[in-house]
């Protein structure tokens, strides 16, 4: 059994968020921080938790994974706060990201972890590359974006191009009378700021623009810490091969000091069962990154 601490953090801006942190056998310098998806939790993919975390510890990584503002769908969020204070995945404000993330690395350091990979897996991923584009922070020395995939994308999957049109539409209208009023259930549980937010294009969430032949991808190409992008061949929000995904990231990671792209073959968004793979893949690609760990 690898030791692992239940315990919790606090952001500048008030929040309390929970999670664990994992300590490795030797002395390091090296932490990878976990960042999870839309509406997940710190708790959520047990299986991926022991492998990853224990290889990590085998190999001197300290392991860290919270839940971010955007655990569940709706949560309480900043005790005593004036304002709304409910978060949650559909409702969270996404540039709020970077208190969540600086907050974790803040820890980390303290515990005198100074080497930080931040893994953001679906939309922990946009919030890891955003963080980079919006800080420039020299203490994360790699990410790794796992399942890294378009939520535009995905309502054009499910809804075609002329839903995604209406939704938008519906949002906008509702915005104006409300931010934070509730979208038809047919679009999910979200408020009309928290869908556009993922739907609309230029947005700050927008960040992966493969969807579009035009783009600028300027968060991405800000990037000059190495790079990972892992991708399964059966994530059912994909639109084209997990090659072709990747290759456009490798495109335009012009400035990533290294970029690695890898497919696990039969995994789907959530790496289900393909868990010792993708560990073995993640602590390699950190010790390769960071030899004196």
């Amino acid at each position: 059994m690898i030791p692992v601490l239940l315990t919790q953090i606090k952001t500048r801006d008030g929040m309390v968020l929970e999670g664990i942190f994992v300590r490795p056998k030797r002395k390091s310098r090296t932490a990878l921080i976990w960042l999870h998806g839309l509406s997940s939790r710190f708790s959520s993919g047990q299986p991926l938790i022991k492998e990853l975390a224990t290889l990590c510890v085998k190999n001197g990584i300290g392991y860290f994974k919270f839940n971010n503002r955007g655990h569940g769908i709706a949560t309480l969020g900043i005790k005593g706060s004036k304002t709304k204070n409910i978060v949650g995945g559909g409702f969270e404000k996404f540039e709020d990201c970077i208190f969540d993330i600086r907050a974790m690395i803040r820890f980390a350091n303290k515990l005198g972890f100074k080497n930080i990979i931040l893994a953001g897996h679906s939309t922990g991923a946009n919030k890891a590359l955003y963080y980079l584009y919006k800080n420039r922070d020299r203490k994360v020395k790699g990410v790794i974006l796992l399942g890294p995939i378009s939520d535009i994308v995905v309502e054009i999957r499910h809804k075609g191009w002329l839903g995604l049109k209406k939704g938008l539409a519906i949002a906008e209208r509702l915005k104006k009378e409300n931010p934070q009023a509730l979208m038809p259930r047919k679009y999910g549980i979200y408020t009309a700021s928290r869908y556009l937010s993922l739907c609309k294009q230029g947005l700050a969430e927008d960040v992966f623009q493969y969807y579009n032949p035009r783009a600028k991808w300027t968060a991405l190409k800000s990037i000059r810490a190495p790079l990972a992008v892992i991708v399964g061949t059966r994530d059912e929000h994909l639109d084209r091969s997990p090659k072709t995904l990747i290759e456009a990231f490798r495109a335009h990671a012009r400035n990533a000091k290294k970029f690695y792209g890898y497919v696990i073959k039969g995994a789907g968004h959530s790496f289900i069962k393909k868990e010792k793979e993708l560990s073995k893949i993640i602590v390699n690609w950190i010790k390769n990154t960071l030899p004196k760990i």
